[in-house]
């Protein structure tokens, strides 16, 4: 994984949608504008909740379709005109990325890949050391198998076949 910058060919419109946006608005200069608002709330969510960050604005590509979707979704919502593009389906994973957001701000997103490209670290997780330890005893065999003195091999199983 890699953090690459956000850009509306990354929003999963169709040539046909962006056409109308062009045609309606002039440009998709305000959906851009809107990724990059997106693209700060995420930001600032992991920068408050203690995950390394860049400053450059780009984002893990873990998030980048949360972010793409929280933005279209708020981007077609500001434009009545653009009502038919707002979908069930774009809706539910405007929903999921909402979740994401929160959960990311709240340190329940799980592993977030780290700037450096180091591994990325739950950081949920205290990755202390810890002794594990047996509480009970180790039980005891009910019966004792008593060695055998003849020279043919000995099955768990008397009936089962030899080994050739």
């Amino acid at each position: 994984m890699s953090w690459r910058t956000v850009a509306v060919t990354d929003c999963k419109l169709t040539p046909v949608e962006l056409a109308t946006i062009n045609n309606i608005l002039g440009s998709t200069t305000g959906l851009q504008t809107r990724l990059n608002d997106t693209v700060a709330e995420f930001i600032g969510a992991m920068t408050a909740a203690g995950y390394g960050v860049n400053t450059d604005g780009t984002v893990p590509d873990q998030l980048r379709g949360h972010i793409t979707a929280r933005a279209t979704w708020l981007f077609l919502q500001d434009f009545a005109q653009l009502k038919s593009m707002m979908t069930d389906g774009r809706k539910e994973l405007a929903a999921k990325a909402e979740t994401m957001l929160e959960n990311v701000a709240k340190r329940k997103a799980g592993a977030i890949e780290d700037p450096s490209g180091a591994a990325p670290s739950n950081q949920n997780w205290n990755s202390n050391n810890k002794v594990i330890m047996r509480t009970q005893p180790t039980p005891v065999p009910s019966q004792q198998a008593t060695p055998s003195t003849s020279s043919t091999q000995q099955y768990a199983n008397p009936d089962a076949p030899a080994d050739d």
